[in-house]
């Protein structure tokens, strides 16, 4: 009851939102957000001895008007490489692990009414502009637009400008970058693929071919899109922040590890450069940024897949048996869970009890050599990390890639809205 509830206050609220009567100067309001972020790993048995990266928003600066500061609270049996920024634990063949993170985020971002507002206005109409186009800085065009992908220029171009022609009734070279940039969002996201989790991306090819794609999918076939029109992009990875009930456990087996997710999302969506107000959100799949807040992990213009990398990840994830516990909590409710001091020891109960109330439906593995006791959480031995003294690592590592997983209930809520919207412009 209360999905639907939600489906009818969004939906009311973006057929309904009125457009500022002026359009906002070219400074974008920014708004600042605390969160505290929580990984914990609990490892029953491991066929390897490695050591791993235990993932964690980082310190993150896109633009005048994105940015993101991270300052460490507590770990337990994992080490902080304050130069790099990583967290690493080592696993041992034959034995289990424990140990987790917390880390306080301080996020700045565009305004959310505000990103809504753009969204709004380009939706209604693709030749809306927010702010004039004067061109975009050479540096950015540098680095955020290439050369698009074959596939792309040869199957997704003449699909959506077939797509645009029917639903608006001109071309996109009328369309403003605002316009055409949303617009694209709106029949990559919602129209010509279709979502699929995964817990590994899929090739633009495999993609274009299936019409089937996950976030990541979707948005790096978004920004060699956006390429094709010389309009920047790129896509932001990390988790978006769902503070609903029912989002409590979100659980997703990939082979041997549970991932258990609370009040997020692991999620990739794309950011366009609008002359004027620099980096928004266009992402019509989960709302990030202009709904729901998101935490940083990077952004990045590559959506070419390396298959050895994708293989090395589904390797791993079957050499390990265990759950990873991926929380975050608005500062308010932090402290009143887990005290003004944070205390450790409430920390540990909270992830005790949350792992353990989640059931894999994966197979535990097969171990190579005689097997061992499950690693037991230890009592309450947890420090505080001063930030002067954090422990530095060198030893390199390489990194464990989270699943690209969505809440798919989102989406078919912004799917509908979409819908909807398409058929009142058809009915014009």
């Amino acid at each position: 009851m209360h999905r639907l509830l939600l489906f009818a206050l969004i939906l009311l609220m973006i057929l309904t939102a009125p457009l500022q009567a002026n359009t906002p100067g070219a400074e974008a309001p920014v708004e600042c957000r605390t969160f505290y972020f929580l990984n914990a790993i609990w490892i029953t048995y491991s066929n390897i001895t490695e050591r791993l990266l235990l993932e964690s928003p980082v310190n993150f600066t896109l633009g005048s008007t994105i940015n993101q500061t991270i300052t460490p609270v507590y770990t337990m049996n994992v080490d902080y490489n304050e130069t790099r920024g990583e967290y690493a634990f080592n696993v041992t063949a034959g034995e289990g692990f424990y140990g987790y993170l917390v880390n306080k985020i301080e996020v700045c971002t565009p305004l959310s009414t505000w990103n809504k507002q753009l969204i709004i206005a380009a939706l209604q109409d693709p030749t809306h502009k927010p702010y004039p186009d004067t061109g975009f800085p050479s540096n950015i065009l540098e680095k955020y637009v290439h050369t698009p992908h074959n596939m792309v220029v040869d199957v997704v171009v003449p699909a959506f400008e077939k797509w645009f022609n029917e639903i608006y009734g001109f071309s996109p070279a009328n369309a403003s970058n605002l316009g055409l940039a949303v617009a694209a969002a709106n029949f990559i996201y919602l129209e010509f693929i279709t979502y699929n989790a995964s817990a590994a991306p899929n090739s633009i090819e495999e993609v274009i071919q299936t019409r089937h794609g996950d976030c990541d999918d979707m948005s790096r076939v978004l920004v060699e899109l956006l390429s094709y029109y010389g309009i920047p992009s790129t896509i932001g990875y990390g988790y978006v922040y769902i503070p609903l009930e029912g989002y409590e456990r979100f659980v997703m087996p990939v082979e041997n590890v549970t991932y258990i997710f609370r009040y997020n999302g692991p999620h990739a969506f794309t950011l366009v450069y609008i002359p004027g107000y620099e980096w928004i959100s266009i992402d019509l799949l989960a709302g990030s940024i202009w709904y729901y807040p998101f935490l940083f992990e990077g952004e990045s213009v590559e959506t070419t897949v390396n298959e050895s990398d994708v293989e090395q990840m589904i390797d791993l994830h079957r050499s390990i048996n265990g759950s990873q516990l991926i929380a975050v909590f608005d500062q308010d409710e932090f402290k009143e869970m887990f005290g003004a001091e944070a205390n450790p020891s409430l920390v540990e109960v909270f992830i005790n009890e949350t792992i353990l109330g989640s059931t894999s439906t994966t197979h535990p593995i097969q171990p190579e050599t005689e097997t061992t006791q499950p690693a037991q959480p230890p009592p309450s031995t947890t420090t505080a990390i001063p930030t002067s003294t954090i422990t530095t690592q060198t030893t390199e590592s390489t990194r464990t890639p989270t699943t690209n997983a969505l809440v798919t209930v989102l989406a078919l809520i912004v799917l509908v809205l979409i819908v909807i919207f398409i058929i009142s412009l058809r009915k014009r």
